[in-house]
């Protein structure tokens, strides 16, 4: 989906185009990736990827020769009371740009598929961009490593 107004387009790439997009998707996401430290690797979302266990999307500048400026991947979640669609990786430039097209695209995206939620992990700083989605905080995670 293109938004006319910025130039911006928002789209899953299908698994027969992946090659086409990794090198690119791939830098972009690295940074992101590498918050996991150490669960992680930024190439271990290619298989998940090709499996269709996650779907990655990204953001294209139409008007920069359909440059990629962003990506993010998704997957669905069965729960009990209601599935939801997590937002696991997320990456790029001018989220301030593209969020409110990704916002749209991913809950139409989710409806489909039966979610009754959104799901995203982050860092703290985007409670000011998401929430004037709708978005709110659910839980603080805690993690140790063992030595």
């Amino acid at each position: 989906m293109k938004d006319v107004r910025t130039g911006l387009m928002f789209t899953p790439v299908p698994v027969e185009f992946l090659d086409s997009v990794w090198t690119k998707v791939s830098n972009i996401m690295e940074r992101s990736v590498k918050t996991a430290e150490g669960k992680y690797k930024v190439e271990d979302l290619y298989p998940e990827i090709v499996d269709n266990q996650i779907v990655l999307w990204i953001v294209a500048d139409h008007d920069r020769d359909d440059e990629i400026i962003a990506a993010i991947t998704t997957r669905l979640i069965e729960y009990p009371q209601g599935n939801s669609m997590a937002m696991d990786w997320i990456g790029g430039k001018r989220m301030k740009d593209w969020l409110p097209l990704a916002q749209e695209r991913i809950s139409h995206y989710a409806k489909i598929h039966n979610c009754k939620y959104l799901e995203g992990y982050g860092r703290r700083g985007w409670d000011r961009w998401l929430r004037k989605y709708g978005w709110k905080p659910d839980y603080i995670a805690y993690k140790m490593e063992l030595n």
